[in-house]
């Protein structure tokens, strides 16, 4: 279990990027499902399929075409059916192109193609940009992660690299093969999955990797009348944005490692339960309404 994997370690504790790996099972992850929301032929992800392929048995279900900010819909709720096509991807890899949300290639795998034996572990990305703070709640990387984790495979979401840059993008392939041999992913259980923030700089500059919590909230959405005719009479047209907004981010968030040129590994839940309160509210309830409702007529 993620909780039980960081105990006794302090939040924030920098691991050298090239430090030796401290336990490492042979053999494991043996297979290994490759999912995105950049889309199936984005450079993140087949970087991370020629790193792995040669070393796991290797799959992949990711959206045709991008589909990033998704979150984990799924096409179900519209009650849409989605399509699917192989795809050649190289040798040892068997892909296939899903005209959906990623969070519909992760069921269509776990679902259908890999239903009868799931893979030890879904990897979504590398995404372009980082999910930090509140990012993770419009990613269609983590919501991809997250489906994964939500259907009893753990699942790791890895933001971060610059597209000009495949000499990194590379490094950060060969990374995550040895983070997936790590005992911080192998023990993780039921539910549960990470989410790795790469800062998007040079490797020689990526300065060691933080076990961290989520910062907070770098951005606002505002909301204003956009001045433009409604498509009909007696409606309203409004506009949303997203704006900067001036944080401090403080020691063992995923931000101020960010800012540190450290790459950031925030343990998730899918089930987003918070048991820690859960655990003090049962111990001291607070007052709560009876029911049936009080009849104040």
């Amino acid at each position: 279990m993620i909780r039980e994997s960081v105990i006794g370690l302090v939040f924030a504790t920098t691991v050298a990027l090239t430090a030796p790996l401290q336990a490492q099972e042979a053999g494991w992850p043996r297979s290994v499902l490759f999912t995105n929301d950049d889309g199936i032929a984005a450079q993140g992800l087949l970087a991370l399929v020629r790193e792995f392929s040669p070393l796991v048995e290797t799959w992949v279900s990711a959206p045709i075409d991008n589909r990033s900010a998704s979150t984990n819909y799924i096409s179900a709720i519209a009650k849409r059916a989605i399509e699917v096509e192989p795809r050649e991807l190289g040798p040892g890899v068997t892909a296939y192109a899903v005209d959906g949300y990623p969070a519909d290639a992760v069921v269509f795998a776990l679902r259908g193609l890999l239903a009868e034996k799931p893979p030890d572990l879904v990897i979504s990305g590398v995404n372009t940009g980082p999910n930090l703070s509140g990012d993770w709640n419009l990613s269609g990387t983590v919501g991809a992660a997250q489906m994964a984790a939500f259907l009893g495979v753990p699942a790791i979401a890895v933001s971060g690299y610059r597209e000009e840059d495949p000499e990194t993008l590379a490094a950060i392939a060969r990374w995550l093969v040895d983070l997936t041999r790590t005992t911080l992913v192998r023990d993780l259980g039921p539910g549960e999955y990470l989410t790795v923030s790469v800062p998007r700089v040079p490797a020689s500059q990526i300065r060691g990797v933080e076990l961290v919590r989520r910062g907070p909230l770098p951005w606002t959405i505002e909301l204003a009348p956009s001045g433009a005719p409604a498509s009909l009479p007696g409606r309203q047209l409004w506009s949303l944005r997203f704006s900067e907004r001036d944080v401090t981010p403080a020691a063992g968030t995923d931000l101020h490692a960010f800012q540190a040129n450290h790459i950031a590994i925030v343990p998730m839940r899918a089930d987003e339960d918070d048991l820690e309160s859960l655990s003090r509210l049962t111990a001291q309830p607070p007052a709560l309404p009876a029911w049936p409702p009080t009849d104040r007529r």
